[in-house]
This record gives C-alpha cells, sequence and structure tokens, in this order.
C-alpha cells in the first residue's frame, strides 16, 4: 500500500505541477488520468475494512455508477451528456473508473462528517452537500478543459445545465441514505479525498476559474477545520 501511495503521490504531484506549468497532462499521457483516478480508489478501498465497511462501500459505489449509466442511457438525472475516449476503458458508455471516482468521493465525505455522529437523515444531506460542491470544482475542469465528458445542451455554470447538481444531490442523498452504517474510520481516504478537492482547485485556478477554485479550497478548509476539531475532540 506504501507503494501505491508513493506512485500516487508522485502523479498527484506531477499532475499538478504540468498542468499548471503546460496547460495538458504529464507527457500528454491520456491514460494517466484513468490510472490516477484507479490508484485513489485502490487506495481506498484497500485500507477499508474488507469484512465490515466493503459490501456497504462497494454497494454505494455500484449505485453512483449505476446512475452514471442511465445518465448517459436517457439523460434524465444528469442532463444529456456523453463521455470521450479520455478516460478507458468504457463499460455501457460509462468509463469504468467512475466507479473508483465514486468510491472515492463517498468514502471521503462519509468519513469526514462520520465523527460528528449526526442524525443520519442529517449527515446524508449534508455529505449530499458537499458531494455537490465537489462537483461544483471538478466538472467545470472535466467537461472543458480536461474533456473527459461533453454536454448536449449547455448550460449556465461554465457550460454545464444546473440540473445536473440537482441530479448529482439527489443520487448523492439517495446513496447516503440507503447507506446507514458508520464506517470504521480511515484516514487514508480522507486524505486522498484531500488530494482529489486540492488537485482540481489547483488545475482550475491555472485555467482561470475562480470560482470552483474558490469553492475547492473552501471544502479544503472546511476538512482542516472538522480535522482539527476532531484532534481537539
Amino acid at each position: 500500500m506504501v507503494l501505491l501511495a508513493a506512485i500516487y503521490v508522485v502523479m498527484w504531484g506531477g499532475g499538478i505541477f504540468h498542468y499548471v506549468a503546460f496547460g495538458k497532462p504529464p507527457l500528454d499521457a491520456p491514460w494517466a488520468a484513468s490510472l490516477f483516478l484507479l490508484l485513489a480508489g485502490v487506495i481506498v478501498l484497500g485500507t477499508t475494512s474488507v469484512r465490515r465497511d466493503w459490501p456497504s462501500l462497494l454497494g454505494a459505489a455500484a449505485l453512483g455508477f449505476a446512475s452514471e449509466i442511465h445518465g448517459v442511457k436517457f439523460g434524465l438525472i444528469y442532463s444529456p451528456y456523453e463521455y470521450t475516449q479520455v478516460l478507458q476503458p468504457h463499460l455501457l458508455g460509462v468509463p469504468v473508473v467512475m466507479f473508483s471516482a465514486w468510491l472515492v468521493l463517498l468514502a471521503y465525505t462519509k468519513q469526514m462528517l462520520a465523527p460528528l455522529r449526526l442524525p443520519v437523515w442529517l449527515e446524508a444531506v449534508f455529505a449530499a452537500v458537499w458531494m455537490t460542491a465537489i462537483d461544483l470544482v471538478i466538472d467545470p475542469l472535466a467537461a472543458n478543459q480536461l474533456g473527459y465528458w461533453r454536454w448536449q445542451q449547455g448550460g449556465s455554470y461554465y457550460g454545464i445545465p444546473l440540473h445536473n447538481f440537482v441530479g448529482w444531490f439527489g443520487v448523492s442523498l439517495v446513496i447516503f441514505l440507503v447507506t446507514r452504517q458508520r464506517w470504521q474510520p480511515n484516514v487514508w481516504a480522507q486524505y486522498v479525498g484531500l488530494s482529489i478537492t486540492i488537485f482540481f482547485s489547483a488545475i482550475a485556478l491555472s485555467f482561470g476559474l475562480r470560482l470552483p477554485a474558490l469553492i475547492g479550497f473552501g471544502l479544503c478548509l472546511l476538512h482542516v477545520s472538522l480535522f482539527v476539531a476532531q484532534r481537539r475532540a
């Protein structure tokens, strides 16, 4: 796990540097994004309790991935969109690494809120808001400069339909309401989730996307505040 984490950190740092300095991935390698997301998922899954938390985490990620398949096929949940060939391979029109992306973000959000011991419904609402805020950071880049997917109809938020964020909130809310059990603490999931937020926030800032960058760094500040509060408690 330490070796995988080291590779992940190198890709993370190299990716930020290359995007900030040159506006493109290192060596023009389109496979790097898929490998980066896959590594993130493997690290989170590999540090999660196999017997206790794997079924819940994998089930939650599967729901998110299924919503993507439905979204690509019917365009009802997130507004009509389609994935490009940047992230490979595809399964039913959706990149397989999107399963890893859902897994990482769901684990991260749940891990950050779990110590607060909120009622299930309130934790689900806060988690869905957090997930939607992360999407506000990632989507402007993914749908434009990074070219991971494209919308069939434009929208007011960097060309993204507001319908997408309503759908993201709704799907996340359902997932967290279904996933009720408390997971074992996993600092790796917290660190990987934070690194993803920093990664896209820094790249957004380098491309002049100030609002997504501001939201992203605000989420990082929230992470640090909760971390400090938990340590003191």
